[in-house]
């Protein structure tokens, strides 16, 4: 059993894994930096829509088998430090393509670096739901908001130091040596975050031997939780919103005239927005409950899309980005919180499972959507039919989920 000074202690290390891995995909950003990168390898609109969708079916697919082997792990850190290997070195090999063949053989990079993406994020996706559950347990249930707050938000501060010194490289640096050592930092923010991760004290726990199919479970959810199964169809809704946010960066290249450095600051708002609403969206769901920080998310994406089509110059998309990673701190503080709020002890496993492959798996094909539309129609109608994706979402959460969360609960 752990004792108090474990908690507090897990909540020191593991606050501070979560932040220096955040930071290492602040350099990384399949929002600005990666982008950015893949335009100068000469990727077109649905190469760059392959980015984000990569990532979120990386992040989505995966977590259901992650989720079957979760359960059958007395402790999970052991099987996490072996397996985290997969998410992390994909970042040094994105270095390495960079320096060596990205001016020779730019199409050749191109691939690899989707390829080394899908690889870390698919690793990532697999081991979400494990490492949420060992989460689970290592942190106390009256500090899961306040806990994802302070990750993420001291990621996203780290963050913004670390967006400054990428607008320096990319200014200072030629093509590609200053992407490469973007990337190389990130390769060394994740090292520190692995140090952190290993420090985290863990008990064993019961084993536990599903039956059946487990895809067939879902039919349980659907007999048994038919609020969590509402819950699922608002993500839908809303991982389709997130199309229009995949060609903020391209938008602004192509409708102003701006130096590539400058899409660095925009990088820099985007984590000061997600760092300062981090601080607030934690402690708001402990006591209030996270589905009312999930609805602040969505009106905040909506703002976001509003501002991205509206700009009449670049200096209004820092609105759009602030906006955006508003979206992104509420997301990742109430959007895992509210899926432990969900889940029986027993069936963590499933809800977790399930609850990353709703989250994720849409938005895979979202910004391949996006990048379509984006030639045909130009980026204002990818921006309009997020708009109205996220309005959808947020009608659907507001007046169909109820709160998972028992407020007496709240006060214990």
């Amino acid at each position: 059993m752990l004792s108090r000074r474990d908690y507090i202690f897990n909540f020191f290390v593991d606050s501070l894994d979560y932040a220096f891995f955040s930071l290492a995909l602040s350099f990384g950003s399949v929002t600005t930096f990666l982008p950015l990168f893949a335009k100068h390898l000469g990727a077109s609109n649905v190469e760059i829509g392959l980015i984000p969708a990569l990532a979120y079916l990386g992040w989505s697919l995966p977590a259901l088998w992650g989720a079957q082997v979760s359960p059958r792990l007395e402790r999970k850190l052991p099987f996490i430090l072996r397996m985290t290997l997969l998410e992390r070195l994909p970042l040094l090999g994105t270095a390495l393509v960079a320096i060596f063949f990205a001016r020779s053989s730019p199409r050749l990079v191109l691939y690899l670096v989707l390829f080394l993406l899908g690889l870390a994020c698919s690793a990532m996706g697999f081991l979400g739901p494990i490492w949420t559950e060992m989460i689970g347990k290592v942190i106390h249930p009256s500090r899961w908001g306040f806990y994802f707050a302070c990750g993420n938000g001291i990621g996203a501060l780290m963050g913004i130091w670390g967006s400054r010194l990428a607008e320096r490289i990319i200014a200072s640096y030629s093509f590609a040596w200053n992407f490469a050592l973007c990337f190389l930092l990130a390769s060394c923010a994740m090292g520190i975050s692995y140090v952190f991760l290993a420090l985290t004290r863990e008990e064993k726990g019961p084993v536990t031997k599903h039956e059946g199919n487990y895809l067939r479970s879902f039919s349980w959810i659907v007999r048994e939780d038919s609020n969590f199964l509402r819950f699922l169809i608002a993500r839908v809704f809303l991982a389709f919103g997130v199309m229009g946010g995949a060609f903020y960066t391209v938008s602004v290249l192509n409708r102003f005239a701006i130096l590539d450095a400058f899409v660095a600051r925009y990088n820099a708002v985007l984590l000061a927005s997600q760092a300062l609403s981090n601080f607030f969206w934690g402690p708001l769901g402990d006591k209030r409950g996270h589905k009312l920080v999930l609805l602040c998310g969505v009106m905040a994406i909506l703002l976001s899309n509003i501002w991205a089509l509206f700009a009449p110059s670049p200096w209004y998309f820092f609105l759009a980005f602030g906006f955006m990673g508003l979206n992104y701190s509420a997301v990742s503080v109430g959007g895992v919180a509210i899926l432990l709020d969900f889940a029986p002890p027993e069936r963590r496993w499933l809800y977790l499972g399930w609850g990353s492959f709703f989250s994720g798996f849409p938005a895979f094909f979202a910004p391949i959507l996006g990048g379509k539309i984006a030639d045909l129609f130009g980026y204002g109608a990818v921006f309009w039919a997020s708009l109205l994706c996220n309005c959808f979402g947020l009608l659907w959460l507001l007046f169909g989920v109820k709160e998972p969360r028992v407020f007496e609960n709240f006060a214990e």
